[in-house]
């Protein structure tokens, strides 16, 4: 007859009980570590060149990272609520209203003129603008870093 005797079974039950909060905080921190980067990656690659050049900043400025628990999920997302980011995104392809509006003119046939105010009326404008994706396209660059970060997250989560 062979007996056996299990030496630190509450410590050890106690670890796998804990093990579900560590892994869960664990991967919050990982995702937000990825969200940040997206966010970044966005921000400082996409919007400054690399597919639109920032002219006054607002587009890349509002760039925004949320993230959520819920359901027994983590989530990451970055977004913009930008009025024109859409057609930037996926292009626009129609008629635009353009307001009336005042216009300073300096020059007038090709020839310099001293400055002149001049009224503008509404008008409607044909755009045909190309799609330029900056948050899928940045999505689409990162798969690689998310499987390593969410290891990376779950092996120090548990060999914490």
């Amino acid at each position: 007859m062979i007996t056996a005797y299990l030496v630190g079974d509450v410590q050890l039950l106690e670890r796998l009980r804990a093990l579900p909060g560590a892994i869960n905080s664990g991967l919050l921190r990982g995702i937000a570590q990825l969200g940040i980067e997206l966010q970044r990656h966005v921000q400082q690659d996409k919007l400054s060149g690399q597919v639109l050049r920032s002219r006054t900043g607002s587009l890349r400025s509002s760039i925004s990272l949320q993230v959520d628990r819920s359901g027994g999920a983590v989530t990451a997302s970055v977004f913009t609520d930008s009025r024109y980011a859409g057609a930037q995104e996926y292009g626009f392809a129609g008629t635009v209203s353009v307001r009336a509006s005042l216009r300073r003119i300096r020059e007038a046939f090709g020839r310099p003129i001293a400055e002149k105010a001049i009224s503008v009326r509404a008008y409607d404008r044909r755009m045909d603008l190309p799609e330029r994706s900056f948050l899928r396209s940045a999505v689409e660059d990162i798969p690689p870093a998310i499987r390593d970060e969410v290891e990376a997250a779950l092996a120090k989560a548990v060999s914490q």
